[in-house]
Protein backbone atom coordinates (compact mmCIF):
# COMPACT_ATOMS: atom_id res chain seq x y z
CA UNK A 1 0.00 0.00 0.00
CA UNK A 2 2.69 2.27 0.89
CA UNK A 3 4.38 1.76 -2.15
CA UNK A 4 1.15 2.50 -4.20
CA UNK A 5 0.89 5.94 -2.27
CA UNK A 6 4.82 6.44 -3.36
CA UNK A 7 3.81 5.88 -6.91
CA UNK A 8 0.95 7.95 -7.28
CA UNK A 9 2.32 10.92 -5.37
CA UNK A 10 5.47 10.96 -7.69
CA UNK A 11 3.33 10.64 -10.35
CA UNK A 12 1.30 13.90 -9.22
CA UNK A 13 4.37 15.41 -8.45
CA UNK A 14 5.49 14.77 -11.96
CA UNK A 15 2.77 15.94 -13.54
CA UNK A 16 3.30 19.52 -12.05
CA UNK A 17 6.70 19.62 -12.42
CA UNK A 18 6.02 19.54 -16.09
CA UNK A 19 2.84 21.66 -16.03
CA UNK A 20 4.97 23.84 -13.85
CA UNK A 21 7.53 23.82 -16.59
CA UNK A 22 5.55 24.08 -19.67
CA UNK A 23 2.84 26.54 -18.79
CA UNK A 24 5.41 29.51 -16.97
CA UNK A 25 8.82 28.67 -17.76
CA UNK A 26 8.13 28.36 -21.26
CA UNK A 27 6.64 31.66 -21.84
CA UNK A 28 9.14 33.10 -18.93
CA UNK A 29 12.10 31.98 -21.05
CA UNK A 30 10.26 33.02 -24.33
CA UNK A 31 10.11 36.63 -22.69
CA UNK A 32 13.52 36.64 -21.94
CA UNK A 33 15.06 35.87 -24.67
CA UNK A 34 12.84 38.84 -26.70
CA UNK A 35 14.11 41.05 -24.13
CA UNK A 36 17.66 40.40 -24.88
CA UNK A 37 16.87 40.18 -28.84
CA UNK A 38 15.06 43.70 -28.37
CA UNK A 39 18.84 45.09 -26.24
CA UNK A 40 21.04 43.34 -28.55
CA UNK A 41 18.85 44.89 -31.25
CA UNK A 42 19.03 48.77 -30.31
CA UNK A 43 22.24 48.01 -29.52
CA UNK A 44 23.47 47.12 -33.02
CA UNK A 45 21.43 49.96 -34.56
CA UNK A 46 22.35 52.63 -32.20
CA UNK A 47 24.09 54.23 -34.59
CA UNK A 48 21.57 54.35 -37.73
CA UNK A 49 20.90 58.35 -38.10
CA UNK A 50 18.71 60.30 -40.09
CA UNK A 51 20.98 62.81 -41.45
CA UNK A 52 23.48 59.85 -43.13
CA UNK A 53 22.53 58.41 -46.42
CA UNK A 54 25.12 55.37 -45.68
CA UNK A 55 22.46 54.44 -42.69
CA UNK A 56 19.26 54.01 -45.17
CA UNK A 57 19.88 50.47 -45.73
CA UNK A 58 20.35 49.32 -42.17
CA UNK A 59 17.39 51.86 -41.32
CA UNK A 60 15.49 49.74 -42.90
CA UNK A 61 16.83 46.59 -41.71
CA UNK A 62 16.69 47.72 -38.28
CA UNK A 63 12.98 48.90 -38.77
CA UNK A 64 12.15 45.24 -40.01
CA UNK A 65 13.76 43.69 -37.12
CA UNK A 66 12.00 46.01 -34.12
CA UNK A 67 8.36 45.28 -35.89
CA UNK A 68 9.33 41.94 -35.75
CA UNK A 69 10.78 42.24 -31.96
CA UNK A 70 7.78 44.79 -31.01
CA UNK A 71 4.96 42.30 -32.86
CA UNK A 72 6.68 38.56 -30.65
CA UNK A 73 5.90 40.52 -27.90
CA UNK A 74 2.98 42.16 -27.67
CA UNK A 75 1.47 38.67 -28.94
CA UNK A 76 3.36 37.26 -25.68
CA UNK A 77 1.95 39.87 -24.05
CA UNK A 78 -1.47 38.90 -25.02
CA UNK A 79 -1.32 35.11 -24.37
CA UNK A 80 0.93 35.37 -21.19
CA UNK A 81 -0.78 33.16 -18.30
CA UNK A 82 -2.43 35.61 -15.10
CA UNK A 83 0.14 34.54 -12.81
CA UNK A 84 2.90 35.05 -14.84
CA UNK A 85 1.27 38.75 -16.17
CA UNK A 86 1.25 39.41 -12.37
CA UNK A 87 4.49 38.38 -11.71
CA UNK A 88 6.43 40.65 -14.70
CA UNK A 89 4.08 43.48 -13.62
CA UNK A 90 5.16 43.24 -9.98
CA UNK A 91 8.63 43.45 -11.35
CA UNK A 92 7.99 46.64 -13.33
CA UNK A 93 7.73 45.21 -16.35
CA UNK A 94 5.40 46.86 -19.18
CA UNK A 95 5.31 44.53 -22.40
CA UNK A 96 2.57 46.61 -24.33
CA UNK A 97 4.53 49.93 -24.19
CA UNK A 98 7.81 48.00 -24.81
CA UNK A 99 6.31 46.65 -28.08
CA UNK A 100 4.78 50.15 -29.06
CA UNK A 101 8.02 51.56 -28.27
CA UNK A 102 9.83 49.06 -30.74
CA UNK A 103 7.04 49.56 -33.07
CA UNK A 104 7.51 53.10 -32.65
CA UNK A 105 11.19 52.67 -33.31
CA UNK A 106 10.86 50.76 -36.14
CA UNK A 107 8.75 53.93 -37.58
CA UNK A 108 11.25 56.52 -37.13
CA UNK A 109 14.60 54.84 -37.42
CA UNK A 110 16.32 56.67 -39.98
CA UNK A 111 13.81 58.85 -40.42
CA UNK A 112 13.24 61.06 -37.23
CA UNK A 113 16.15 61.02 -34.77
CA UNK A 114 14.30 62.66 -31.57
CA UNK A 115 10.96 60.60 -32.26
CA UNK A 116 13.60 57.24 -32.46
CA UNK A 117 15.26 58.09 -29.26
CA UNK A 118 11.76 58.70 -27.41
CA UNK A 119 10.19 55.36 -28.53
CA UNK A 120 13.99 53.84 -27.75
CA UNK A 121 13.68 55.07 -23.87
CA UNK A 122 10.10 54.23 -23.89
CA UNK A 123 11.07 50.77 -25.09
CA UNK A 124 13.97 50.64 -22.71
CA UNK A 125 11.91 52.04 -19.84
CA UNK A 126 9.26 49.49 -20.02
CA UNK A 127 11.43 46.52 -20.46
CA UNK A 128 13.67 47.75 -17.85
CA UNK A 129 16.96 47.52 -20.25
CA UNK A 130 19.97 50.77 -19.17
CA UNK A 131 18.74 53.40 -20.67
CA UNK A 132 21.82 56.17 -22.08
CA UNK A 133 21.97 59.07 -19.68
CA UNK A 134 21.95 61.49 -22.59
CA UNK A 135 18.76 60.11 -24.01
CA UNK A 136 16.98 59.68 -20.58
CA UNK A 137 17.93 63.67 -20.46
CA UNK A 138 16.34 64.46 -23.95
CA UNK A 139 13.21 63.03 -23.14
CA UNK A 140 12.81 64.42 -19.87
CA UNK A 141 13.70 68.18 -20.77
CA UNK A 142 11.28 67.35 -23.81
CA UNK A 143 8.23 66.39 -21.69
CA UNK A 144 8.69 69.29 -19.40
CA UNK A 145 8.31 71.67 -21.98
CA UNK A 146 5.41 69.94 -23.78
CA UNK A 147 3.29 71.61 -22.11
CA UNK A 148 5.51 75.26 -21.44
CA UNK A 149 3.86 78.41 -23.56
CA UNK A 150 6.14 80.00 -25.52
Amino acid sequence: MEQIISTVLGFIGGVIAWFATNYLGRALLKFWDLRLEAHEAMFLFSDVRADSIRSLGRANEGSLRFRELGAKIEGLQSVLPAPLRWYLHKRSYDLHEGARGLIGLSNALGRDDDSATRSRVQAQRALRLPVDPQEQEQVDRERRLKDVPI
